[in-house]
This record gives C-alpha cells, sequence and structure tokens, in this order.
C-alpha cells in the first residue's frame, strides 16, 4: 500500500462477538484509494474492501441509505499470514451526490461505514474561491501575430474551445498516436486504431513485455483546467485495460510564474517518447503550468490531486506518482511535496527554484530597486563593481536576465492571454484583473485595503520586507566596493509599494502576509512533507551564461533540510552542462529508490526509510564536458561568496549567490523580516569614520538584520491545509 493511500485510508474493523471468548472475527473495512474521504470530486470513488469472507456475493454496498447493485473486482488475499485470511475487493462508486454521503458494506449482521464528501469536478476543493475572472480557451486575446490560441491536442489537431458551461467545461475525448519505426519521425496521428500502420514501431516497457509503440491520449477539463493523460494502449489488444502500464505516473508541472485568470493552450506535456515507452503514465494540466496560474501552488495542487484521482478512478492505482519539472515547475513541486505530502512520492526538480516567495524577493530587488540606483551614469560603476552587490558572475543576471524580465509581484504582469480590457489599471480601470501573485493566491494571502492607492477595493497582502538589510555588505568586507558606495546604496536603495511603484523608503513587510507565507507552506521548509520525499535535484548550469536560473538555488533548497532535518540525504544534486541530459538516468534511479522506498514494511521513520533505500549508485555528482562522471558532494561555503568552494565539481560548476546572501544572509534565503540588533563595528572589515557611523546611524535608526535569529514568524509549514470550500483543516485569511 502507498503511503498516499494510507493518509487517505479510512478503517473500521469490526469484530463479531461470541460469548466471552470469540473463536474467530469477521472483519470489515473499507478504503477509499482515489483520494481522501473528504476531498472526493466528480461524484466517483475507488472504494476497497477488505473482508474474511471469502465471496463478494456475501456483500451489499449501500450509498445514503439505498442498497446499489455492484460489481466487485477481487484483488486477491491481501496477507496469507494474517488469522483470518482477509480478502480484497475493488469497486467504483458513481454518481456520488455533491456533499456528505454515507457508504455503508454489510455481510450478514456486520457492517462497516464511512463518510465521503464530494465536490464538483469543476472545484473547488481545497484552494479557496474560484479565481475571478477567469478566462475560457475560447475567450484568450489573440496572439501577437492576431492569431486564435489554440489548444493542440498532440495528434496534429485542436481542441473544440467551445464551453459547454460557465465553469469552461469541454468535451473529454481520445485520441491515438503511434511512434514510427523511422527513427526520424516525431509521434503519427493514428486516425484509425482498429488499423496497424505499417510503420508501426514496439517498444519494450520495464516489465520486459514488448508491445505496439501506440500511446492513448486523452485530453479533457478538470478544475477548469484542461488536463491530458498518455499512456500505451493497443486497441486491438487482448484485452480492454492497459496491459502495458508499468503502474508508475509520471506528472509533469511547467514552468514560469503568473496569476493565472485563464485556460490557457498547453500542459506541461505529456508524449515524452522515453518514458512512454517504459509503460509509464504520463498526466499534466494548464493550471499545473507556473505561467498559467500554477504559482498559485495550493491551486496547483488541488489541481494534480484531482487528476490523479480521475487517474485512479479510471486507470488503476499506481504504485506511486513522480513529480517532473523544472524552474517554475521545479517551485510547483517542492512546495507541493511540502504542503501537500502523498500527491507526489518522488520529485525531480531540474533548474530549480525553492519557492516562489523568497525567489521574487532576489528578482525583485535586483529587477527595480538595485538597477534603478547603480545604473545611473553619474556613479560611474563599472559591470564588475556591480556585479559584486549580487555575488553574480556577471552583471547582466541581474541587468538583463533578471531584470527585463516580468515584475511577478506586480499587479500589471499580466499574461499576454488575458484580454487588455479586463487587466488593472490603477486610473483607467482600478477593477481589472490584478496579476501580481499575491493577487493570484488572495485565498491565502488575504487582502486589505491601500487608502493611498483605492479605498474602495482591498488588494492582496505581500509578506516582501527590507528594513535591516545591508545590501553589499560581504563585498564591501571583501573590499570589491568602498564605504562611500556602500552607504549611498544602503541609503537610497529604497522599496516598493503595492503596485510595485518605487518609493524612497524601504518596503515593511505585511505582518500577516510573512506568518502566512511560513504557516502555509509558501516558503519551503526542510521538515514537513519535504522530510517524506526523496528528491533529485537535476541542475543543468547556467551561471556562466548570466541566466537567472542560478546554481545557488540548489544550495537554499539543500540548506533548509540540512537545517530543519540535520542532514539531506534524501536531496541529491546533479550538475551538469545544459547540452547533457540525465531526464532518463534521474527517472530510472528514482523508480529504483521508491521501489526500495516501497518494499520498506518496516516501522523506520519515514526520513530515515528515504535515506537507507536510496541507492548506493546516486550521489551528489557532477559531469564533465566529456561527459565524466565525479562523485563528489556538492558543497557552498558563505564564506567565500565571491572564490567558490574548492572541489572539482565547484570548479567545472562554480556556485554563486545573490542580494541577500551577499547582505549577509543565510545559506537557506528564506528570512522574509529579519530581527533587528544593533549596528555593531565588529561587523566591518573597515574601520568606519565617525561621520560614516553617524551616517549608518541614520540610514538603519531601528537596526540592521541580525541573520543569526531566526526571521519574524519563522516556522515550519502545516499541511493539508484548506483555504475552503472543504471544512477539514480549513485556514482562515481575512480581509481587513
Amino acid at each position: 500500500m502507498s503511503r498516499y493511500t494510507q493518509v487517505c485510508c479510512f478503517l473500521i474493523v469490526i469484530a463479531a462477538l461470541a460469548g466471552c471468548r470469540p473463536p474467530e472475527q469477521t472483519h470489515l473495512s473499507m478504503e477509499i484509494l482515489s483520494s481522501q474521504p473528504h476531498l472526493v470530486t466528480g461524484g466517483n470513488a475507488l472504494l476497497e474492501i477488505s473482508t474474511s469472507v471469502s465471496s463478494s456475493q456475501a456483500l451489499i454496498l449501500s450509498i445514503n441509505g439505498a442498497v446499489v447493485p455492484t460489481e466487485f473486482r477481487a484483488t486477491g488475499s491481501i496477507d496469507p499470514e494474517l488469522s483470518p485470511q482477509l480478502y480484497g475487493y475493488r469497486t467504483l462508486l458513481t454518481d456520488l451526490r455533491e456533499g456528505s454521503n454515507i457508504v455503508q458494506i454489510s455481510e450478514g449482521s456486520h457492517s462497516a461505514q464511512l463518510t465521503l464528501v464530494n465536490y464538483p469536478i469543476t472545484g473547488p476543493v481545497i484552494s479557496g474561491a474560484h479565481q475571478h475572472p477567469y478566462f475560457c480557451l475560447n475567450q484568450l486575446n489573440p496572439s501577437s501575430n492576431g492569431n486564435k490560441r489554440r489548444f493542440a491536442i498532440g495528434n496534429g489537431e485542436f481542441l473544440d474551445d467551445t464551453p459547454l458551461d460557465e465553469f469552461c467545461s469541454l468535451p473529454t475525448r481520445t485520441d491515438y498516436v503511434y511512434r514510427s519505426n523511422d527513427a526520424a519521425q516525431n509521434f503519427q496521428p493514428l486516425t484509425d486504431p482498429t488499423a496497424r500502420p505499417a510503420d508501426l514501431a514496439t517498444t519494450i516497457n520495464v516489465e520486459g513485455l514488448e508491445l505496439p509503440f501506440i500511446v492513448r491520449i486523452e485530453t479533457g477539463t478538470i478544475n477548469r483546467a484542461i488536463y491530458q493523460i498518455a499512456v500505451l494502449h493497443d486497441p486491438l489488444g487482448p484485452t480492454a485495460g492497459f496491459d502495458g502500464w508499468n503502474e508508475r505516473l509520471l506528472y509533469n508541472f511547467g514552468g514560469g510564474c503568473e496569476a493565472g485568470y485563464f485556460q490557457s493552450t498547453g500542459t506541461a506535456g505529456v508524449l515524452r517518447e522515453s518514458a512512454l515507452g517504459l509503460g509509464y503514465a504520463i498526466a499534466s494540466s494548464t493550471l499545473n503550468v507556473g505561467a498559467q496560474g500554477g504559482c498559485n501552488d495550493a491551486l496547483s495542487a488541488e489541481t494534480a490531486m484531482m487528476v490523479k484521482e480521475h487517474f485512479i478512478e479510471n486507470y488503476g492505482l499506481p504504485r506511486y506518482t513522480i513529480g517532473n519539472g523544472g524552474s517554475g515547475g521545479a517551485m510547483q513541486q517542492l512546495l507541493i511535496a511540502g504542503a501537500y505530502p502523498g500527491i507526489l512520492d518522488g520529485i525531480i526538480p531540474s533548474m530549480t527554484f525553492s519557492d516562489a516567495v523568497t525567489y521574487m524577493t532576489d528578482s525583485q530587488e535586483c529587477s527595480l530597486l538595485l538597477r534603478n540606483f547603480v545604473n545611473d551614469p553619474a556613479r560611474q560603476l563599472s559591470d564588475e563593481v556591480k556585479a559584486s552587490l549580487g555575488g553574480w558572475p556577471t552583471w547582466s543576471l541581474c541587468n538583463e536576465s533578471l531584470g527585463l524580465r516580468p515584475d511577478r509581484v506586480s499587479p500589471y504582469d499580466c499574461s499576454a492571454e488575458i484580454p487588455v480590457a479586463a487587466r488593472y489599471d490603477a486610473l483607467n480601470n482600478p477593477d481589472g484583473a490584478r496579476c501580481s501573485i499575491y493577487d493570484g493566491m488572495k485565498n491565502i494571502f488575504g487582502q486589505k485595503f491601500f487608502a493611498q492607492i483605492n479605498s474602495e477595493r482591498a488588494f492582496a497582502i505581500s509578506p516582501h520586507d527590507n528594513i535591516g538589510v545591508q545590501y553589499g555588505l560581504h563585498a564591501l568586507n571583501a573590499g570589491l566596493i568602498d564605504t562611500t558606495l556602500f552607504l549611498d546604496l544602503n541609503e537610497q536603495i529604497g522599496g516598493w509599494d503595492i503596485d510595485f511603484n518605487p518609493i524612497p523608503q524601504r518596503v515593511q513587510g505585511d505582518d500577516e502576509a510573512i506568518r502566512i507565507a511560513y504557516e502555509t507552506g509558501r516558503v519551503t521548509s526542510g521538515l514537513a512533507g519535504l522530510s517524506r520525499v526523496p528528491i533529485i535535484d537535476d541542475r543543468p548550469y547556467l551561471d556562466h551564461e548570466g541566466n537567472f536560473h542560478a546554481s545557488v538555488y540548489s544550495f537554499t533548497t539543500r540548506a533548509r533540510l540540512e537545517r530543519d532535518n540535520g542532514h539531506a540525504d534524501n536531496y541529491v544534486i546533479r550538475r551538469h552542462s545544459a547540452s547533457l541530459s540525465l531526464a532518463d538516468e534521474n527517472l530510472a534511479l528514482m523508480d529504483e529508490w521508491l521501489t526500495a522506498i516501497r518494499a520498506d514494511n518496516s516501522s523506520t521513520d519515514m526520513l530515515q526509510k528515504i535515506v537507507q533505500a536510496r541507492p548506493a549508485n546516486l550521489q551528489d555528482d557532477c559531469f564533465t564536458a566529456s561527459g565524466e562522471r565525479i562523485v563528489e558532494k556538492a558543497v557552498y561555503d558563505t564564506e567565500a561568496l565571491f572564490d567558490s568552494s574548492p572541489g572539482q565539481c565547484n570548479s567545472l560548476y562554480p556556485p554563486h549567490a545573490g542580494l541577500r546572501l551577499v547582505a549577509g544572509g543565510p545559506l537557506s534565503n528564506d528570512v522574509l523580516k529579519c530581527a533587528l540588533k544593533p549596528i555593531d563595528p565588529d561587523d566591518y572589515s573597515i574601520e568606519l569614520s565617525a561621520a560614516e557611523k553617524v551616517r549608518l546611524a541614520a540610514i538603519f535608526p531601528m537596526g540592521v538584520c541580525d541573520w543569526e535569529k531566526p526571521g519574524l514568524h519563522q516556522s515550519s509549514n502545516q499541511i493539508w491545509l484548506s483555504f475552503g470550500p472543504s471544512p477539514v483543516n480549513q485556514y482562515q485569511s481575512v480581509t481587513r
């Protein structure tokens, strides 16, 4: 039984008493395999019954008091060593009513009962009220060349975008593609599933079965998003089932990080030939793409939960589910695994960012605050000096790669798909859609009124704060900048208001927003869910290109695990050039890792199980340009921000830093609002003059960051929080 199933399990065991000493017991137990009992969606649920009754003919199922004629599928003996012997039966419950449903299984005078709570397939379940406005596929703004935006199915056709209802629901359809034995060809459409093309290739799955390389693609809508599921399936096979499926589910997450408000035109992809050929099923949804609303990771988690539930009900129970994806897709995996453990059993993030909130602190302080200051021609600063302020390999990383990117915390950062007339403008359209990531997550963060901008409409609150941050501190102490620049920068750095307009004073983070960010898991921690999941961090090296996907973020994520658990042995970092792909190797290693975890039935702590099960050949490593593997622990020395830590791998792929690290912050990079301390002359490697000390005190009247202490409200997150409508573990965010 998978860990996800154990979380979902609702077990009732009934013992029949006969006199004082029962010679035998009649066992009846039920569990929902497709979801947690209080989080059922779409009116269906896969039920498993365990009983000492050897024939399903004696079992009677009723739902809400009405007997339901039921076909039970025997799953065999549960455990031959049990006495009395238990047998398993499964059946798919259908047509559950919205809200509470009482399910009862009876055998003679014995019965077991459980309550299921069913929500519409259109959602929401745990992510809070539906986002509004929300534009269906046929309502999207045309592309830049004026063409209509369409959803490509993968077989050369496009999805009919005529919605069935106000929830953007579209008809579910099934299509087939096949792999040609011509290696130069991609997947080809199989327009007639009853025919076998002459050039049809075969594949061998992980179970060693040779199968026609035909892939079934299911496309439909769940939670107002378009999902797809792809799996090997021979329409002419001996059974109607999915015999080529290897009982493993790969769930793909896409990049970017935007507020949402639209259905969009693509998932993170489901036609990965190598994985499909091995028998993996692959699933994804438009709301699992960060650039399409997946940056609201609670919504992405809810969508993945619902798509996985649908998969289990229609394809079968996977042994385990593996998350996969880069950049914003990496954020989603880490955040979902951390806050909603069990949806994903193992994760393979690439181009990793620890989470959106802390990454946006780095990126937006560079793009707005620092660039405005250092790029003033009157300062005549060299690119080398500018780069030293963030410990970057080149100034272009901040100035171009970060600086020219959209401002994700700005309400004006609306995706091109959103009609222009619907977008927020403080003067011309104050009621329009606000596209900051926090407005996209207003169900989580809550809202308040900012009278200086709009006294009639509440905006989502923000956790960003830079009070007490000494920008460039390590650069000063390393002799890379002088005292004048250090003081000028910190005196003039300023901040931004809730509309991301620059302001002369520093940003005062909203106290409630900071607390919420930590408590709800919008900032990942090493505890909670991330201590229950194996992680392979696939790090293609891009630092030397000045790319914002900096390798330091692999180290910040690992640092959180090390701090909270005493080690990060469930986290492996693999570094390589961008031209080398480890995707298939990583998938095979994760499969091996999860198989070993699944085989461990001991009572050992889950984190220890993960560590013990890690394959011996899966270690921190890196690869040379010629492909030679170097096994070496990935290390990062915060005392050498401007001179990479020693080692062969760091010589090949030197990690760099960021504004907050150069300001003295911890490698974990997760302090949103720092504790303050009095200015200490010993923190500076140079002797400050009396006038400079006076000026420094004026810049920091409340003191400077004490990075040795946790940040305000910093703590591990809670798990499986609901933001509505589910009342179970519901978190309250208040508009004020």
